[in-house]
């Protein structure tokens, strides 16, 4: 109504499976949007988890191919950009999220996807986010995904 963009919310929550599952369910929710044609940044908690990732999403599925790279290596721009650093919407129109923090400037994107894990810890970190999103206006859709 106001021209504001409104931006959908995700919850994507690993119910069970192996400790490093939620990275995998990340790859997942990234090929998807890819494959929708968006750029994706694949916002990390750490460098060791942008690595991770970056490697991860060359093998974790035998058919699928997300161009990706890590942010600041390499010029050429790909679909998809993995960093540890809040995502730019001049860059990305969808952030898929592994960190601790909620994207605070979510109205500027068209989509969040936040991945949980299914340690206590994680799960903890994700309430945490859900409620910012909740205080800010926007109810997220949460997805329990078994792995």
């Amino acid at each position: 109504a106001d021209g504001v963009m409104s931006c959908r919310v995700d919850f994507y929550v690993q119910s069970g499976g192996p400790a490093q599952g939620h990275l995998t369910l990340a790859c997942r929710v990234t090929e998807k949007a890819f494959q929708a044609g968006h750029q994706v940044y694949i916002r990390c908690s750490s460098v060791e988890q942008a690595k991770t990732l970056d490697q991860l999403l060359w093998t974790f599925s035998q058919n699928s191919f997300v161009p990706h790279s890590i942010k600041g290596i390499g010029k050429t721009r790909t679909p998809v950009t993995i960093g540890n650093e809040p995502a730019k919407s001049e860059t990305a129109q969808v952030v898929v999220s592994l960190a601790g923090d909620p994207v605070a400037d979510f109205s500027n994107f068209l989509r969040i996807a936040e991945i949980v894990g299914h340690e206590d810890v994680e799960r903890e970190s994700g309430r945490k986010r859900f409620r910012f999103y909740r205080e800010n206006g926007v109810e997220p859709t949460t997805h329990e995904i078994k792995l």
